[in-house]
């Protein structure tokens, strides 16, 4: 690092810091995990960051937590709400500061001090368990490592490359396919997102090192406390543009699914919810067809629209807009892969239709926005959509990782 570098650093951390006022003790008494992910995790951004936040604020009630961001060494401002979570909850973040004597102390510093600690490294998605194994193994060769698969990403591209070929995704399918087959027979234990990835993942590696550890979700409202069918409008999906599936999935609703929709109910307003849109779909944008971008505060979709939609055609591990709509008990319309691994069932719990059944998914809409007895049946039923999602029943699935 440069010495103008250190210098902006210096000062940025003089004037923002510290991003949390609460001092996590140390307790000798219990074991010590440190997770490692690309960034501390941005719970209302994205699934796989929600997930990894009630894991982690779980495993604090039992643990020595600590997580540390992999990418950024100074973690910036607009992360201080989600370390201030995670506090709250005894998760101690990395984050640099300044000692008595006027010194940086950084990353460095941090491992230092926690690797003689460690029993238990979870490294959280590929690129991380790759980067950090043989550190870690060098390191702390007393601490198992926990490769944190989150989903099949080289499955997710081989299905989507069976869609729309490129070139670049092609060869960057065969990087996570050698870590996900191979290298990650290295890992003490693997965590996989369903069992239906845990028995595909049995090929590659010994069943005793598999453990399904999925999202996390828990109902946070009572049906009866949300808005009824007849005080509602509209619909809407969310997901986040820097993963090919949820691209996908707005250009079938834009091109395929809606004009079908309209030719019946041409005054429904779907709104596209996501950071990162490329133009491409920002283009899209209309009256009609709204491109909302990143909506910090999404539950007043949840409590106005009709419902959630997810014509997802390719994709691999279980997808948290479903689970994340269910909290809200609302009703979610989405096709077979969207489901896969969600223990769903048509009609009672969701609306599936085929990957790609246009018609199937365009009637699916008008159906939940006119049925107000099936729009009933899926929003009183989202509790036990949701149940196999609760830390409750994944609990001891969690502490098998740390036996």
């Amino acid at each position: 690092m440069g010495i103008k570098r250190k210098i902006k650093n210096y000062i940025h951390i003089k004037k923002y810091y510290p991003l949390s006022d609460k001092t996590i003790v140390h307790d000798d008494g219990k074991k010590t995990i440190l997770i490692v992910d690309s960034q501390i995790p941005t719970f209302d951004k994205d699934s796989a960051s929600n997930r990894l936040t009630e894991i982690a604020k779980f495993l604090a009630k039992y643990y020595n937590v600590y997580l540390m961001d992999w990418r950024k060494s100074i973690p910036t401002v607009e992360f201080k709400k989600y370390i201030q979570n995670l506090n709250d909850h005894n998760v101690n973040v990395y984050t640099p500061f300044i000692n008595n004597f006027g010194i940086l102390k950084g990353k460095k510093h941090f491992l230092d001090n926690l690797l003689p600690k460690i029993d238990f490294v979870w490294c959280h998605r590929p690129e991380l368990f790759e980067y950090y194994l043989d550190f870690f193994r060098k390191n702390a060769p007393h601490a198992k490592i926990i490769y944190d698969m989150v989903d099949i990403h080289y499955l997710r591209m081989e299905r989507g490359l069976e869609i729309k070929y490129d070139k670049k995704r092609a060869k960057e399918l065969l990087k996570y396919k050698y870590i996900e087959t191979e290298l990650c027979k290295k890992a003490d234990k693997i965590a996989v997102i369903s069992d239906k990835e845990k028995e595909f993942m049995k090929s590659f590696v010994d069943e005793s090192k598999l453990v399904t550890v999925s999202n996390v979700h828990n109902l946070k409202v009572k049906p009866e406390d949300m808005p009824s069918f007849e005080k509602r409008e509209g619909i809407f999906f969310i997901g986040t543009f820097l993963h090919d599936p949820n691209v996908d999935a707005v250009e079938i609703l834009y091109h395929k699914i809606m004009p079908l929709v309209w030719q019946k109910m041409p005054d429904l307003k779907i709104t596209i919810i996501g950071s990162e849109a490329p133009e491409s779909i920002q283009n899209m944008n209309s009256e009609k067809f709204e491109i909302a971008g990143y909506v910090e505060d999404i539950i007043p979709y949840y409590e106005k629209c009709f419902a959630s939609v997810s014509p997802l055609r390719f994709g691999a591990g279980v997808k948290g807009k479903i689970g994340q709509a269910l909290e809200y008990t609302l009703p979610v319309l989405t096709t077979e892969i969207g489901a896969e691994g969600m223990f769903l069932e048509n009609r009672i719990t969701a609306l599936i239709s085929g990957n790609d059944d246009y018609q199937k998914f365009a009637d699916h809409i008008i159906e939940i926005c006119t049925d107000k007895e099936l729009w009933n049946t899926l929003h009183h039923n989202s509790e036990k959509g949701i149940y196999p999602f609760s830390i409750d029943a994944q609990r001891d699935e969690v502490l098998k990782l740390f036996k």
